[in-house]
């Protein structure tokens, strides 16, 4: 689980996309470059959108949604600007006690790509 002090920053993989996470639940990435056959709708290149942590809504059935008020959390839900609902959802699960990153297709599925993003800077205000 990672709060969003912990959360806020920039987070890379080993193949040089990044995404820089702000306190104010706005988000940049860079050279992101999912599989389209996977992931449809998704930008590659130089991006950005919001993000929220996922929480239990405590409805019947533990179903689960992106809430801007949660203050931590185990999953990120990233959605980008300029996107039509429902193209490129993409979720991230903290893992290795929350020092990586790592992207998957659903909820129940966590790391379903070989992405993971680890902390290269923590955020400085």
């Amino acid at each position: 689980m990672v709060d969003i002090d912990s959360l806020a920053g920039k987070w890379a993989t080993g193949a040089g996309a990044s995404l820089v996470f702000k306190a104010d639940h706005t988000f940049d990435s860079q050279g992101l470059s999912l599989d389209p056959a996977l992931v449809r709708g998704c930008p590659s290149g130089t991006a950005d959108g919001n993000w929220a942590f996922f929480v239990d809504e405590g409805a019947p059935g533990g179903l689960v949604g992106m809430d801007k008020k949660a203050q931590s959390g185990e999953t990120v839900g990233v959605t980008f600007r300029d996107m039509p609902l429902g193209d490129c959802g993409i979720t991230l699960s903290v893992i290795r006690d929350g020092s990586v990153l790592c992207v998957s297709m659903d909820l129940d599925q966590v790391c379903s790509f070989k992405e993971r993003f680890t902390r290269l800077e923590k955020n400085r205000g």
